[in-house]
């Protein structure tokens, strides 16, 4: 049957108690076991094609948060928490979008992602700017969800449909990107927000 977030995190906690090396690896395994499972529903016809896409996003969305937080708190310990006016660490907004915001993911999909922070919320006074800080974290999820190791990789990641991805920052602050949505902003730009749903953070 299809596994819920929590059952997915119970087969991640195995291979992170079983021996994986790191995070990076754990997630690489889960993804292998996950795919040959999701694969033999679909061809044995226990899951029609709409449950097979589902379960792909669900698998998806469960391994990206699970990169950013270990990304997170890596970044954590090197620089210290950025913080919410009331305390709470405060992470990124990470946007599924197209195929995986739709739940229509397949085997061979990358996944497309737009990360915003909202800076008015954070509480940070590094020596490094916000947007210099939250790329950063950025950059790293990207290089754990796709780098190729002796496992494979989890997802390929595409942070192109970010607004004006030539010139902006890999995370993009909520105002800036509404600004440019209302102002700039192509047809279709606006449009796949349609297709937009919370992944992680």
């Amino acid at each position: 049957d299809a596994l819920s977030q929590a059952e997915l995190n119970d087969r991640y906690r195995c291979f992170v108690s079983g021996g994986a090396e790191d995070v990076r690896s754990a997630l690489r395994l889960l993804r292998r076991r996950e795919m040959i499972r999701i694969i033999f529903r679909d061809l044995t016809r226990k899951a029609d094609l709409f449950q097979t896409t589902a379960e792909l996003s669900h698998l998806a969305d469960f391994c990206v948060q699970t990169a950013l937080d270990d990304c997170y708190q890596a970044a954590v310990r090197r620089y210290g928490p950025p913080l919410s006016p009331d305390g709470i660490p405060e992470q990124l907004i990470v946007l599924g979008m197209g195929k995986l915001g739709a739940y229509e993911l397949n085997l061979s999909s990358d996944i497309d992602l737009i990360v915003l922070y909202d800076p008015e919320r954070v509480d940070y006074h590094g020596r490094r700017s916000l947007q210099a800080r939250f790329s950063k974290l950025t950059q790293d999820l990207v290089y754990m969800l796709q780098e190729r190791t002796a496992d494979g990789y989890v997802f390929r990641t595409d942070l192109r449909l970010r607004p004006d991805p030539g010139a902006t920052p890999l995370a993009i602050g909520v105002e800036a990107a509404l600004v440019y949505y209302e102002a700039r902003g192509q047809n279709w730009e606006r449009a796949a927000m349609i297709k937009a749903k919370a992944s992680a953070g």
